[in-house]
């Protein structure tokens, strides 16, 4: 029998058509996981942080790769006197920039974000960083600028896992270890299974800091993320906190969507946690449906590419319908020109191409990315599925575009090449 504290909003995720040996299997290990997660996480804190040393570091997509940067990392106690210093790889000359610093309480436990916002960085050169506390150097950091030129991507799906993240450590892990030169990471939203939780926060950076390395991280919003300790909706705090996105704007909901360009791509990154933040945050949807207008009136990159956390099935319905922002969003995609539309959320990979809803050989491509976690659904096929893969595999996908072609794999962990499809465009000429 299930107990009733799992009877959670979350489980609004556990589609209608999963099994209920699944759903007890799932309910049984989230379970276990909330125990070892209370008895685990004073201890991953003590060892994570030791109150001095900078943790977790990271370089966040700003809206030019090329020229600037967003570095962050992480302390579970206040430095004494950070400062932030970077150079040139090969330069004996130093440059310092300013330390932000955020404090936040993530269940019960302090963190403290620190930024440092680089500008006016060569492209295509290696960067080379350290974090000065007290006079002395705590932690160092290398990065790569975008050249402009062709771009290798990383696309990991819903990382979210129960109890531990062990499953989320090898997928990223073997797709990083595969793809040494991928200069961009994007992880599909649901990040954790619960934004609210020190553990399921500390566990997904533990194994993402192993992985991620130099290359530029672009984070997409999940509904997981917008879940308190309790399992009720709440405002996606901790993600707001964590990662300091692009600027896209807004008086009220920075961090909620944005867009960059890396290479010859111009991506979108829209919220689509309608549900959840329905009440929590009024107009969110309208103000983001008329950004989305002019921001794609204003992309000059070659390619466009939409990152959605929901898919365009809404499978929590029976029969399965249309997820209502389809409605809005998908219309002004595709009048605007998007290129590929890349969607998360059910933990399954399909692939279709579509035009105004329906099959078309030439309609945009759009993309259920599939599952980097431990957490299993049973999927239905639908009707504008062109390629439907089975629900219980584990998987990574890449991105490869230059000005004439954009590509899309799937594979399995173990490099196994499963699915492909690429787009083409004419070289542009000078006229």
């Amino acid at each position: 029998m299930v107990s009733a504290v799992l009877r959670r909003p979350a489980l609004a995720a556990f589609f209608s058509a999963i099994s209920r040996r699944a759903f007890l299997s799932m309910s049984l290990r989230a379970a276990a996981g909330s125990v070892l997660a209370s008895i685990l996480a004073p201890l991953r804190s003590a060892f994570a942080g030791n109150g001095a040393k900078p943790l977790f570091f990271r370089r966040i997509v700003t809206r030019d790769n090329k020229s600037s940067a967003m570095i962050e990392w992480q302390t579970d106690a206040e430095l004494s006197k950070p400062r932030f210093f970077w150079r040139e790889a090969g330069s004996t000359s130093e440059k310092s920039a300013d330390v932000d610093v955020k404090y936040f309480a993530l269940d019960d436990h302090p963190v403290f974000v620190y930024r440092a916002a680089l500008s006016g960085l060569p492209a295509g050169r290696k960067i080379e960083c350290r974090v000065e506390t007290a006079g002395k150097t705590a932690g160092t950091f290398v990065f790569q600028t975008d050249d402009g030129g062709a771009l290798r991507a990383l696309i990991l799906p819903d990382s979210q896992c129960d109890a531990d993240y062990d499953a989320w450590a090898r997928v990223s892990g073997e797709a990083s270890a595969r793809c040494p030169n991928a200069e961009l990471w994007i992880n599909m939203g649901d990040l954790v299974d619960n934004g609210a939780s020190f553990y399921q926060w500390n566990e997904w950076q533990s194994a993402t800091d192993a992985s991620l390395g130099g290359r530029a991280f672009a984070p997409v919003m999940g509904n997981h993320e917008c879940y308190s300790l309790d399992w009720k909706y709440c405002r996606p705090d901790a993600f707001l906190s964590l990662f300091a996105t692009p600027d896209n704007g807004s008086a009220k909901y920075q961090r909620y969507y944005y867009s960059f360009d890396y290479g010859p791509v111009h991506f979108i990154v829209l919220n689509t946690q309608r549900e959840e933040l329905a009440a929590l945050a009024p107009g969110l949807f309208e103000e983001q449906a008329a950004w989305l207008t002019r921001d794609l009136k204003s992309a000059k990159a070659r390619w466009r590419v939409a990152l959605l956390h929901r898919d365009l099935i809404d499978y929590d319905e029976e029969p399965m319908i249309r997820d209502p922002f389809v409605e809005t969003l998908v219309p002004v995609l595709e009048k605007g020109g998007i290129d590929a539309v890349l969607t998360a959320h059910a933990h399954a990979y399909r692939r279709r191409r579509l035009s105004a809803w329906k099959p078309a050989k030439d309609g945009v491509p759009y993309i259920l990315t599939g599952n980097a976690g431990n957490c299993f659904y049973d999927v239905e096929k639908n009707e504008i599925d062109e390629i439907a893969f089975p629900d219980n595999f584990l998987n990574y996908m890449t991105m490869e575009a230059d000005e004439t072609k954009l590509t899309f794999r799937c594979f399995l962990p173990n490099g196994i090449l499963k699915d492909f499809v690429t787009l083409r465009k004419q070289p542009e000429t000078d006229e």
